[in-house]
């Protein structure tokens, strides 16, 4: 089950517009995987579990190594080449052209998402809002694709926050950990530019914004709320 609330749409200046975000969505690590399959039921131990999917996850990195692609229930894999080259003799210049490693919803999970119970909530508590992300200096206007040393450009909405503060900002998370980027040019609630750190590793992440926001508790203290962007964001 997954809930969901309206919100103003900031793309549009329809002040009835609306679009849907959803709420409290769970995510989980390999470990908190790992950690479900063993409260299930099995046979097998976490550290047989946790070898074949380090195994795993080596084989699907070597395979794309090698320049293959991977098809399973889960995921599917491709590749391709983006930027422009000048004439039939020009070859790949990584100044120039990236190669993309792509991947797309496998059957199975298509499958499990048609049986998501949607439940629609009241939208009380102005959460951080990304609806959109942008390279402003990449050559092509690649959504969710971001080179680190770049300034890049959130839009959305609830999207300012306290860059004094540690705990707020913005963040680009995966298994390895999370890196908080420092470096603001821009923060307002509907837009906000920063430059992503040069430590930032080629890969998948996710892109939160943590603001604070006061509680309903008795102390009235101020809480982090976090918004996660829909899609992964990839680091080229």
């Amino acid at each position: 089950m997954a809930n969901y609330s309206l919100k103003d749409n900031p793309l549009t200046a329809d002040p009835n517009d609306k679009l849907a975000q959803l709420e409290g969505v769970k995510s989980y690590s390999q470990d908190g995987i790992i950690d479900r399959m063993l409260k299930r039921g099995t046979s097998l131990t976490k550290t047989d579990m946790l070898a074949a999917l380090n195994a795993f996850n080596e084989e699907v990195i070597y395979i794309t190594e090698e320049g293959g692609t991977v098809s399973t229930p889960l995921f599917s894999t491709s590749l391709s080449i983006s930027g422009v080259f000048a004439n039939a003799d020009d070859t790949f210049d990584p100044k120039r052209h990236s190669l993309n490693v792509n991947s797309r919803t496998g059957s199975a999970l298509k499958e499990a998402a048609q049986k998501i119970k949607l439940t629609k909530v009241p939208h009380t508590i102005n959460t951080p809002w990304i609806t959109g992300v942008r390279d402003t200096l990449a050559s092509e206007n690649a959504e969710c694709k971001v080179s680190a040393g770049n300034v890049i450009e959130l839009t959305g909405a609830h999207l300012k926050f306290d860059n004094t503060d540690t705990e707020q900002g913005v963040f680009f998370v995966n298994d390895a950990g999370e890196i908080r980027c420092t470096k603001i040019v821009d923060n307002k609630d509907k837009r906000t530019l920063f430059v992503l750190p040069l430590t930032v590793a080629a890969g998948e992440y996710k892109l939160e914004v943590r603001s604070k926001v006061k509680s309903k508790s008795a102390d009235n203290l101020k809480a982090v709320r976090a918004g996660t962007f829909e899609r992964f964001i990839t680091v080229v």
